[in-house]
């Protein structure tokens, strides 16, 4: 990949922003990476600038892709529940070259192309098949929030597609679930499927579940005490069996036929459990195409911080 031009790849969440530089004589993959919280920083110009001037290129033309937690629709790039937007004529003047935006999930989705067999950790079911042009795939993302994406193939190759499905509302199914979209609803939260499957919705599916309630829950207590605590194995349990129903929808959505991929650090915490869960059933109960959806593979991906990878791949057009 040497001779590829120098660039700046960004994944802005939430909370935080991660910079990159890709190409030049280091390839494709991100190097120099630094991470800035949005707390420390009034705006993301404000951090765009502080990493420039920390890797030097404070004075550089620097072409760029921001994967952004958000829909990337725009000049002005509102990022979910942040207090900071994006100003793509604002990054422009500061790197003097019109950046390119698309979703964080999008981008993972493009990462992938550039992993190998080891990275993909096979869940029940058929096992996955190489990524490449003539297929089609999903990735969805449960962290902080729900990402979705899809990688399709369009004129002889991959083109990911940004998605906001996280936000479309959750179809309960059995008392359980209908408990907590009952909780959910009665302090005002809307009941979308990113309202269960996210960081957050595993603490509202104990919350709905326990007996006695459980001050200062973190996700990672409803992963970790599910072998000891009923509340919590019953959430976990809602939670995945929730992930392969969601899943069945979106692989009819898209005709993802060749292949779901789960990532981020909540899919690696749970692939354990989702055997002898619900979680093929679900996926599969489709009426008329139960056949091809029993044929549909699903990995988790054992890589991290795809994000900046991804942005790196839509950079250098590979």
């Amino acid at each position: 990949m040497t001779g590829i031009a120098l660039g700046l790849v960004a994944d802005i969440g939430r909370v935080s922003v991660r910079f990159g530089l890709t190409g030049g004589t280091s390839g494709i993959a991100p190097s120099d990476v630094q991470s800035f919280n949005a707390s420390d920083h009034p705006s993301f110009t404000s951090a765009l600038i502080a990493y420039l001037t920390a890797v030097g290129l404070r004075d550089a033309t620097l072409p760029s892709v921001l994967a952004v937690a958000g829909a990337a629709r725009g000049d002005v790039i509102n990022l979910t529940g942040s207090r900071w937007y994006i100003s793509l004529a604002g990054v422009e003047a500061v790197l003097r070259a019109k950046p390119v935006a698309l979703n964080e999930c999008a981008a993972s989705a493009l990462a992938l192309t550039l992993l190998g067999p080891s990275d993909f950790l096979p869940l029940p079911g058929p096992p996955p098949r190489p990524i490449a042009a003539g297929g089609n795939y999903l990735v969805v993302a449960p962290g902080t929030g729900l990402g979705i994406a899809a990688l399709l193939t369009q004129g002889g190759r991959l083109v990911p597609i940004q998605s906001e499905a996280g936000h479309m509302m959750l179809a309960a199914r059995g008392a359980e679930e209908n408990r907590l979209v009952e909780a959910l609803t009665r302090r005002g939260t809307v009941a979308s499927v990113e309202a269960l499957l996210s960081a957050s919705g595993l603490v509202s599916a104990y919350a709905a579940l326990a007996e006695t309630p459980a001050p200062g829950l973190a996700p990672e207590d409803v992963t970790r005490n599910a072998s000891r605590d009923p509340a919590a194995a019953a959430a976990l349990g809602m939670f995945i069996d929730q992930l392969g129903s969601v899943i069945g929808d979106l692989v009819l959505a898209f005709g993802a036929w060749d292949g779901v991929f789960l990532t981020g650090s909540i899919a690696r915490a749970i692939r354990p459990r989702i055997a002898g869960t619900g979680f093929r059933e679900r996926l599969e109960a489709k009426a008329a195409f139960r056949r091809q959806l029993c044929d549909v593979p699903v990995s988790v991906v054992g890589r991290s911080q795809l994000e900046l990878l991804g942005a790196a791949v839509a950079l250098s057009g590979a």
